[in-house]
């Protein structure tokens, strides 16, 4: 346990990152110590370098309500520095590039066509733990006009998401639970036109991994959050759920979905499938 000195330090950093601060999906499920190399874990004074590199090659599928799709390759990277006080900031980056007959300016004739979407960049701040267990995070993502526009993106405006949230971890519950419930504000800012309306929307990931058995875990809302559109006063609350499997010790699969409840009046898809393989490097 931390000295209360210590702790009012870490909320004050939190405070001041979550007052500058992450967007579509989830954070990424990933315990703050898989950003460790096996080094920085049994050698501490092998730490204040950078950690174990992270990349992700998702695939989505989804189906949108208005009777469209959409196909999705999205790459996330994530490259961490491992703080010699076991706070770790990482650096995350995601290009989706999108393959949808969804109709919008840069495809007015509704077929299938290529577009990039909104490439964002995301600084991330874990803490050390402030309690046994538990560590806080806090991030503030800043989002790209898309170089296509609609409907693989939104070109009008830039978009900045701060978040923040915490991550507890229950070795001794089940056969190993992590709860990492997070909340981040998406805002549009700079439009093109006067009358452009921004993206006001705010998202809730009540994040929560299972372990199963030896490199198998389950987790709920793993990437699809919960959104509130603040423009349109409407909540979306689908059911995400992923399945994990760690392969070897630098391969990783993932495979899972989300689908919305009922007829929701703010749903944007009626069903998602992703998946993803990850490597890790160092």
């Amino acid at each position: 346990m931390l000295s209360l000195q210590r702790i009012s330090l870490s909320g004050l950093m939190l405070l001041a990152a979550s007052a500058a601060f992450a967007a579509e999906d989830l954070l990424y499920e990933t315990p703050q110590e898989e950003f460790e190399t096996l080094q920085q874990k049994n050698q501490p004074s092998a730490r204040g370098n950078f950690g174990r590199i992270r990349l992700d090659n998702w695939g989505y599928f989804q189906e949108n309500v208005n009777g469209t799709d959409q196909w999705q390759y999205r790459a996330r990277l994530f490259v961490p520095w491992v703080f010699g006080n076991e706070w770790i900031a990482t650096l995350r980056a995601d290009v989706p590039i999108l393959y949808t007959n969804n109709k919008g300016p840069a495809n007015r004739d509704g077929g299938y066509s290529v577009g990039v979407g909104n490439i964002f960049f995301e600084p991330i701040l874990d803490t050390a733990p402030v309690l046994p267990n538990l560590t806080l995070r806090t991030s503030l993502r800043f989002i790209l006009k898309s170089p296509d526009g609609p409907p693989f993106g939104v070109d009008n405006q830039y978009q900045i998401a701060p978040g923040a949230g915490f991550t507890y971890r229950m070795p001794d519950v089940l056969r190993g639970v992590i709860f990492s419930p997070y909340f981040r504000w998406i805002r549009g800012f700079n439009g093109d036109e006067p009358d452009t309306q921004l993206t006001d929307t705010v998202q809730m990931i009540p994040a929560t991994t299972f372990r199963l058995a030896e490199g198998w875990s389950f987790a709920f809302y793993g990437e699809n959050p919960i959104t509130y559109n603040r423009n349109t006063e409407r909540w979306f609350a689908p059911l995400d759920m992923l399945l994990i499997y760690r392969a070897l010790e630098n391969l990783e699969f993932a495979f899972g979905g989300a689908t919305k409840i009922g007829d929701p009046a703010g749903a944007t898809y009626n069903y998602i499938i992703n998946g993803r393989v990850t490597l890790f490097f160092f």
